[in-house]
């Protein structure tokens, strides 16, 4: 590919602010930012920006959440662009958290690795978006439309179930919702994510389902169990049943809904992720209830999920309530081709070749592009690999540095090609 003088210069900025990067990496990684609390991170984006002369400011959605938004502003009449990042990491370890996994709410660089679970979802992104636009302005790169960062809260967000209520526990993506309800919009959006260097242009929904297995409270001198699972009064004996009902249906469930599209494979996957009964333990519970996180391909209606569900319990002739508790709907981008086409173009700038297909795992899970598909701003999601590592159930909150500098190259090429860049003073 004939060599660029502007891309050039940005990425020349890059490879000499490496150690910038990794040092903003640990700053912000090592700044708590649970789930509802990412002011004090939200603060630091903002000053370290204030201090590259790029002005931005907070949006509060609570006293202790908010998002961070900045903008480059164009110089002409080129398409506009939104760089997002999330800032929370999920909920705060309980009491009874490991050493590992308290350490893995920090961020620290072993050899040429990032390590840390809210490093890699997803600050180590947000700080390339940051790197990013200081290294535009400070290379005197005048694009044509305006870009926008913004740093949202809430895209780990717990539903609203039980007494988990209010806007602390709003489900997947509230900040960005609040970001755009708010006149934060754009010709595109880009969001920064691990994707395996592959574009994802799709993303799964989210039906949350509960089921309560209905039994009765018998005194346990008084239990007779009778001849059969229907018979028995036992809430938690009929449970366990309706669990490995769940379960065989989950697995036809995934191989029946996966889907090729041209941007890869969704593979739809549910899994039974609670089970809880009343709070007393001196006499049964009458019921018993399993809670079902089940993704969605684009445009699946979530009652038809809640429907396969009751009729797969009905088949236990077991008594239950299927509820749909909390819903996303998932999207496949649609007029994102600009934004597709630049992006692959500074992927095969940066590395020669063209972007990978993304793993499946990272189309058949819900992010914030669903937010800006559903209100008509075409985007995808792009960023580097996860590595493995040894401390969490997941095995994979690592990045390898190099990856996250070819990132931010990539970010800042895509800017530079989509928003257009203004010639002369």
């Amino acid at each position: 590919m004939e060599k660029n003088a502007d891309f050039e210069k940005i990425i020349k900025a890059m490879d000499e602010q490496k150690s910038d990067l990794v040092e903003l990496c640990l700053q912000l990684g090592n700044t708590p930012s649970h789930h509802a609390r990412e002011r004090r991170l939200g603060e630091a984006v903002v000053q370290w920006l204030a201090a590259a002369d790029i002005k931005g400011g907070l949006q509060f959605i609570t006293a202790e959440s908010v998002n961070a938004v900045a903008t480059l502003p164009g110089a002409g009449d080129g398409k506009s662009l939104i760089w997002n990042a999330h800032m929370d990491t999920g909920p705060e370890p309980g009491p009874d958290a490991t050493e590992d996994e308290k350490k893995l709410e920090t961020a620290w660089v072993d050899g040429d690795m990032l390590f840390g679970k809210g490093m890699i979802n997803d600050k180590a992104q947000l700080c390339a978006f940051m790197l990013a636009m200081r290294a535009i302005k400070q290379c005197g790169i005048k694009l044509k439309g305006d870009l926008t960062l913004t740093a949202v809260a809430f895209e780990t967000g717990d539903p609203s179930v039980g007494a988990q209520q209010g806007v602390n526990f709003p489900g997947e993506g509230f900040g960005t919702k609040w970001v755009v309800d708010r006149g934060v919009v754009a010709d595109y959006a880009l969001v920064g994510e691990t994707s395996g260097f592959g574009i994802v242009r799709a993303e799964c929904g989210a039906a949350w389902i509960k089921v309560r297995i209905k039994g009765r409270e018998v005194y346990t001198p008084r239990l007779e169990r009778g001849k059969s699972v229907q018979e028995n009064p036992n809430a938690f004996v009929k449970a366990a049943h309706a669990i490995m009902a769940i379960e065989e249906w989950a697995v036809d469930y995934e191989r029946r809904e996966t889907i090729e599209f041209p941007g890869g494979t969704i593979i739809p996957k549910a899994q039974i992720v609670e089970v809880r009964g009343g709070e007393k333990i001196s006499r049964p519970n009458p019921f018993c209830d399993i809670f079902i996180d089940v993704r969605t391909v684009p445009s699946k209606n979530p009652n038809a999920i809640k429907q396969e569900i009751a009729a797969t319990i009905k088949r236990l002739n077991l008594e239950c309530e299927v509820s749909l508790f909390q819903y996303s709907r998932g999207f496949i981008a649609q007029h994102a081709e600009p934004l597709i086409a630049a992006v692959t173009m500074a992927h095969r700038y940066i590395f020669g070749a063209e972007p990978p297909a993304p793993p499946s795992a990272e189309t058949s899970m819900w992010r914030d592009l669903n937010v800006f598909n559903e209100v008509g701003i075409p985007s995808v999601c792009y960023g580097p690999p996860r590595q493995r590592e040894p401390l969490s159930g997941a095995g994979n909150p690592a990045m390898k540095i190099a990856d996250l500098i070819d990132a931010t190259k990539v970010y800042a090429l895509t800017a530079m090609k989509l928003c257009g860049i203004q010639e002369g003073p």
